[in-house]
C-alpha cells in the first residue's frame, strides 16, 4: 500500500514537472515569435488602449522670494503647478474625475536649511502654531497630490527654494516637478516634466549696500536692515524695532492676497513710484529688483525678437499707478488684436481658449512664452510632440487629425497619418480556425489611398476586408476620408493531422500611403501549432 501510494506520487509529480516544461516552451516559443504579441484567444473587437497625455505649466514665469526673512519678507517660498489631463480622441477631451495627478520634485525634495522662511514664518504671517518643516503657507509640501478643479488640477503654494538636494548651495532658478496622472487603480496614465522657476535674485543691495546710493549715511551691516532704518527716517515708522517684517502687513499685495492697511499704498505702487526717477525703466533696470540679469526671467520668444519689459508694462511711472497690481495686468489681446486671439480672462495666466485647453497649457507661462531662451523650458514640449516651441502638433491631443481651423484659427496642414493594429498570437491545434481581427484607421486630415498587401509562411490563411460595410479586395488598393476606418481580417484555418505540429504561420499584412510612400505599416498574426499535445498533470491521492 505504501509502494502504491509512493508510485502514484512519482507518476504524478513526473507528470507536473512535465506539464510545466511543455508550458514553458510554449510560452517560450510564442514569446521568441512575437514579443508583447496578445493572447492566444483574440477578440472579435481589434483592442484598443486609451492615450492620455499631461499638460503642465508654472502660473508665472518666475517666483522670486526672500534671500533672507529675518528683517524683512517681500514675498515666501510660494510656487504654483497647474495641469490638464487629456484624454487623446476625436474630439480630445478634458478628464478631471476618476484620476488622480502627483507632482514631485526629485531633486528637490526638502526646504528647510536652505532658507531661514521656516525659522520666521510664524511671527511674520500671524500663524497660530509654528509652519512645520518644509510645508507652505498653504498646508503643501514639496510632493503630493494636486486639487482637482473644475477643467484642471492644480497645487497651490508649493514652498519651494532654487537650491536642489544635491548642489544645496548652488543658485539653481528653473527647478524640474514631474507630473503624474494616474487611474483609480494607480496605473500611469500619462507624465510630464516641468520648470518651477524661483529666485533670491533680487539686487537691492545695488542701491541699498552701507552708504549705498539709496541709503547714504546708513550702514548697518545688512541690506535689509538699511532699508528698514531709511523707512525709518523718512516715514516715521519703527520697523527696526519689530522685526522681521512683512512689508504687505502694511501695503498691501494681491500677490498674498494681503489688504493691507488703509491710506498706505500696494506694495507694488509704493516701489515703483520710489523708484521711479532713479532706476532706468528698461529690462536691466527692471532687473535690479526683478530676478535678475543672471536668472533673466524675461526669456520668452517676445524679448528674443527685441521686445523688453517696457513694451508691455510701460515705464515705472506708468506701472506705479496700477489701480491693482497682479490682477491688472498686460492682455495678449492688446497687441494680438485680430479678433483670433481673444482673452476670455482679464489674465493671461487664467485664460482658455481651443477646446477649454489653457493658453499656458499650449503657449507656456508669463514671461516664458515658448520657445523659451531656457532649455529646460523645453522638456514638457518636447516629451509631447518631439520638438520645442508652442504646441502646435494637432495630433498630440487629437487621434484623427482635425480638417478645420485649429487655435487662432489656424489652419491644419494637409497631412497624412494612418494606424493600422493590432498584433496577434496563439497556440492552437490541428483541425482548428483562428480568426484575427485588424483595423486600419485614416487619422490624417485629407483623404488617402492605401495600397494593401499580405503575406503568409504557411498556406493557411486568408485575408478580407470591409469598408462602410462594402467589400475590399486584399491585395489591392482603398481610398479612404479622413476618420475612416477598414476592418481587416485574417482567418486561419489548421490543416488536420499530427503532421503540422511545431509549425508556425506568420500572415503579414502591409499598407502603405500614396501621399507619403515612406508611410509604411505592417501588422503580423502568429499561430503557433504546438509539437506536442500539452495535458494538465492529474493528482491522484489514496
Amino acid at each position: 500500500m505504501v509502494v502504491s501510494k509512493r508510485v502514484n506520487w512519482i507518476i504524478a509529480a513526473t507528470l507536473l514537472v512535465a506539464g510545466i516544461c511543455a508550458s514553458v516552451v510554449l510560452v517560450g516559443a510564442l514569446s521568441q515569435s512575437a514579443p508583447g504579441a496578445s493572447a492566444a484567444n483574440p477578440s472579435p473587437q481589434a483592442s484598443t488602449t486609451d492615450k492620455y497625455i499631461v499638460l503642465t505649466w508654472n502660473d508665472l514665469g518666475m517666483h522670486c522670494y526672500n534671500w533672507d526673512f529675518s528683517d524683512l519678507a517681500v514675498l515666501p517660498p510660494y510656487n504654483t503647478l497647474w495641469a490638464q489631463v487629456v484624454k487623446v480622441g476625436n474630439p480630445p477631451q478634458i478628464i478631471t474625475s476618476g484620476i488622480t495627478v502627483t507632482y514631485a520634485f526629485t531633486n528637490n525634495t526638502y526646504s528647510v536649511g536652505k532658507s531661514n522662511f521656516w525659522t520666521y514664518a510664524q511671527q511674520l504671517f500671524s500663524l497660530t502654531v509654528p509652519l512645520p518643516n518644509n510645508i507652505g503657507l498653504t498646508g503643501r509640501g514639496l510632493s503630493g497630490a494636486m486639487t482637482a478643479a473644475s477643467d484642471h488640477f492644480v497645487a497651490e503654494g508649493i514652498p519651494l527654494t532654487e537650491f536642489t538636494d544635491q548642489a544645496p548651495t548652488t543658485r539653481d532658478p528653473y527647478q524640474l516637478a514631474r507630473i503624474v496622472a494616474r487611474d483609480a487603480s494607480g496605473t500611469i496614465l500619462a507624465e510630464n516634466t516641468v520648470v518651477a522657476p524661483v529666485s533670491t535674485e533680487m539686487h537691492c543691495d545695488n542701491c541699498h549696500s552701507d552708504n549705498g546710493q539709496g541709503n547714504e549715511g546708513i550702514a548697518t551691516g545688512k541690506v535689509e536692515r538699511n532699508i528698514l532704518t531709511k523707512h525709518d527716517s523718512e516715514d516715521g515708522t519703527h520697523l527696526m524695532n519689530t522685526r522681521p517684517v512683512l512689508c504687505a502687513s502694511c501695503h498691501s499685495s494681491n500677490a498674498l492676497g494681503a489688504k493691507g492697511k488703509p491710506d498706505v499704498p500696494s506694495l507694488s505702487n509704493a516701489m515703483h513710484n520710489r523708484h521711479a526717477e532713479v532706476i532706468p525703466s528698461t529690462t536691466n533696470g527692471c532687473y535690479n529688483c526683478h530676478p535678475g540679469p543672471t536668472t533673466k526671467c524675461l526669456r520668452d520668444v517676445m524679448s528674443q525678437r527685441g521686445m523688453t519689459c517696457i513694451n508691455c508694462h510701460g515705464p515705472m511711472s506708468q506701472v506705479a499707478q496700477n489701480p491693482n497690481p497682479w490682477l491688472n495686468e498686460p492682455r495678449c489681446d492688446g497687441c494680438h488684436n485680430d479678433g483670433k486671439h481673444q482673452q476670455n480672462n482679464a489674465l493671461y495666466r487664467f485664460s482658455s481658449g481651443h477646446g477649454g485647453i489653457y493658453c499656458e497649457a499650449c503657449h507656456d507661462s508669463t514671461h516664458a512664452i515658448a520657445p523659451s531662451t531656457q532649455p529646460r523650458d523645453a522638456i514638457k514640449f518636447v516629451a509631447l510632440q518631439r520638438h520645442a516651441g508652442t504646441l502646435d502638433t494637432c495630433a498630440v491631443c487629437h487621434s484623427t487629425i482635425p480638417a478645420g481651423d485649429g487655435p487662432h484659427g489656424e489652419k491644419s496642414p494637409a497631412t497624412p497619418r494612418f494606424t493600422l493594429a493590432p498584433d496577434h498570437s496563439s497556440a492552437s491545434e490541428p483541425g482548428m480556425q483562428v480568426v484575427y481581427p485588424h483595423s486600419l484607421q485614416n487619422t490624417g486630415n485629407i483623404t488617402d489611398t492605401y495600397t494593401l498587401s499580405w503575406s503568409r509562411t504557411q498556406n493557411w490563411s486568408t485575408v478580407s476586408s470591409s469598408l462602410n460595410g462594402a467589400a475590399v479586395t486584399v491585395p489591392g488598393t482603398v481610398t479612404m476620408r479622413s476618420g475612416e476606418t477598414l476592418l481587416l481580417t485574417v482567418t486561419v484555418n489548421i490543416p488536420p493531422g499530427e503532421g503540422v505540429r511545431g509549425l508556425v504561420d506568420r500572415t503579414r499584412i502591409t499598407t502603405t500611403s500614396s501621399v507619403n510612400l515612406a508611410l509604411v505599416q505592417s501588422v503580423t498574426d502568429i499561430t503557433l501549432v504546438p509539437r506536442a499535445r500539452i495535458f494538465l498533470p492529474l493528482v491522484f491521492r489514496n
